[in-house]
């Protein structure tokens, strides 16, 4: 088997180092010696600054600026001007209200249905003596629950932990793979196993993930007032919900199951600055705008629930230098502070969905992105 971490010789101009790909890349590569293998450079993606935004959150308290690395024009700006209107509204309110952890699904295959039915009826009883096991590979993971589902001759089990701070592919992997050997040992009618099963819900997104949790779940909410919607972007705030709702028919009609437009724009740029990896967007996907106007009021409340935000504040990519950097600028590297980045990624995709939706009301959303790019 050929070693991924040999040293590889590179083509022109890698070789003769006239390559913009390894200018000032040498302060990654020995940070980034667990991230990446044939390290040939960095790939740089322009970061702008959002905000400030000013948020009431169980976790993160304050006024934050957001660095969002993208190559989209317009995302910037009008993330920062939907936190314009959530600043002149008073703030928004934020808070984690569950951990749905991290899960791996190994699958067990055994000779009959009656072993399997056996199985899943004595794990399902008492998984207790398996936590020991598992949490003996780690010194920040807890294990949180472990389920079965039988399908003929096959037995899925899934097993959720609480990584802490990290966000924790790894240490869930690592914990299961001794929990695996482990129930080999003492059950001997299992025929053969797979480590990766299909209900782990790992960067795919999935109905089990909204239902049963993935990562963090995130709750944020505003109340606009109309008359600062429409000073800031000239919408009027009974149009949203009617519109939004139009939007969401078509897209159930579609196939997709998200009532929010541009969450999935503004996690992969948040991610991709903070070390995160941008691959969990796929399973942190799932978002869902709801509404409450007030005419008397002239108030809407504008509600964003995101129940699988997966991020961590240490481990992974979070320790490379520019990636930190932009964990530090938020206040969230390091331990004890994985809520405060789940909220502020919620906040900040509320902010962009409100920029968008003014934009669209107003009728000035295509007109925005092409005075933009002309600048």
């Amino acid at each position: 088997m050929t070693d991924s971490r040999q040293t590889t010789t590179y083509p022109a101009p890698l070789a003769d180092g006239s390559s913009v790909l390894q200018r000032e890349s040498d302060i990654y590569q020995q940070p980034s010696a667990g991230n990446i293998e044939n390290f040939a450079g960095t790939a740089r993606v322009p970061v702008g600054i959002a905000g400030p935004v000013t948020v009431h959150g169980d976790a993160a308290k304050g006024d934050f600026f957001i660095p969002m690395a993208t190559t989209e024009g317009t995302l910037v700006a009008s993330t920062s001007r939907g936190m314009k209107v959530i600043n002149e509204s008073g703030g928004v309110r934020a808070r984690v209200i569950s951990n749905g952890g991290i899960q791996r699904a190994p699958v067990f295959e055994f000779h009959n249905i009656d072993d399997a039915a056996d199985f899943t009826h004595a794990l399902t009883e008492d998984w207790s003596w398996l936590v020991p096991i598992m949490e003996s590979t780690t010194s920040h993971g807890k294990v949180m629950d472990i389920s079965c589902w039988q399908l003929g001759s096959l037995v899925c089990m899934r097993v959720t932990m609480n990584s802490g701070d990290a966000s924790g592919q790894n240490m869930v992997s690592i914990a299961t793979a001794k929990a695996i050997k482990t129930i080999i040992e003492r059950h001997p009618e299992i025929k053969r196993h797979l480590m990766a099963g299909g209900m782990s819900g790992e960067k795919v997104g999935s109905n089990i993930n909204a239902l049963l949790g993935r990562g963090k779940n995130v709750v944020v909410s505003v109340d606009i007032p109309a008359e600062v919607m429409h000073r800031i972007t000239r919408a009027r705030i009974e149009d949203i919900p009617r519109l939004h709702r139009s939007y969401t028919d078509f897209a159930m009609l579609a196939g997709n199951h998200n009532s929010h437009h541009s969450h999935n724009n503004v996690l992969p740029a948040i991610y991709i600055a903070t070390g995160q990896d941008p691959a969990t967007l796929c399973e942190s996907s799932y978002a869902q705008n709801s509404f409450d106007l007030d005419t008397d009021k002239g108030m809407l409340r504008w509600q964003v629930h995101l129940p699988n935000v997966n991020v961590g504040t240490v481990g992974g990519g979070t320790g490379l230098p520019t990636q930190r950097e932009c964990l530090e600028l938020m206040g969230c590297h390091g331990a004890g502070k994985v809520n405060e980045l789940a909220e502020l990624c919620a906040v900040t995709s509320l902010a962009n969905e409100i920029s968008f939706w003014g934009s669209v009301c107003a009728e000035e959303w295509v007109d925005a992105h092409a005075g933009l790019r002309e600048k």
